[in-house]
């Protein structure tokens, strides 16, 4: 199945951040499958605008998000979704795309769960805590939930199997 072929329901996807190498962050849309669980980046580091100096003021407007800030999909970048279009998303692909993207097998997740906390640092940037994605090779992955999405119900998606 190519990307283009998915169907975005309610129950099938959702869009979070993920902090890496201390401060930086990117954003995936995950697909929710039968089998897999697949993180496709649709958008690179994510900044608040900053007041300060001009430059700070500058490089912050280009790396924030514009729009209505409690809908998920505000934080995708179309150029990202273009590039997957005709991925193939079942066979592992995707992983070739981008290095940041990632396939977990839902046979191989120990257990997910919810975190209502708010996530330090994600400044006026609205979400709903975070999910976590423990697999059984004692993995973790932290999911930020962006804008006007349910953490609980996510972590509820993702178990169910």
């Amino acid at each position: 199945m190519k990307f283009k072929d998915f169907e975005l329901k309610s129950d099938n996807h959702f869009v979070a951040m993920q902090y890496y190498g201390l401060i930086l962050n990117r954003t995936f849309l995950v697909l929710l499958t039968t089998d897999l669980i697949i993180g496709i980046k649709v958008n690179g580091l994510v900044s608040v605008e900053s007041g300060g100096s001009l430059l700070a003021k500058e490089a912050t407007k280009t790396m924030a998000i514009k729009g209505d800030l409690q809908n998920p999909y505000s934080y995708i970048k179309s150029k990202y979704i273009d590039k997957v279009q005709d991925i193939e998303l079942l066979n592992g692909n995707i992983l070739m795309l981008d290095k940041s993207n990632f396939v977990i097998r839902r046979a191989d997740i120990k257990n997910a769960y919810y975190d209502p906390r708010k996530k330090w640092g994600m400044g006026y940037y609205p979400h709903d805590g975070k999910v976590y994605i423990l697999t059984n090779d004692g993995k973790k992955k932290e999911f930020i939930i962006l804008g006007n999405q349910s953490g609980q119900h996510i972590a509820n998606l993702v178990l169910a199997k």
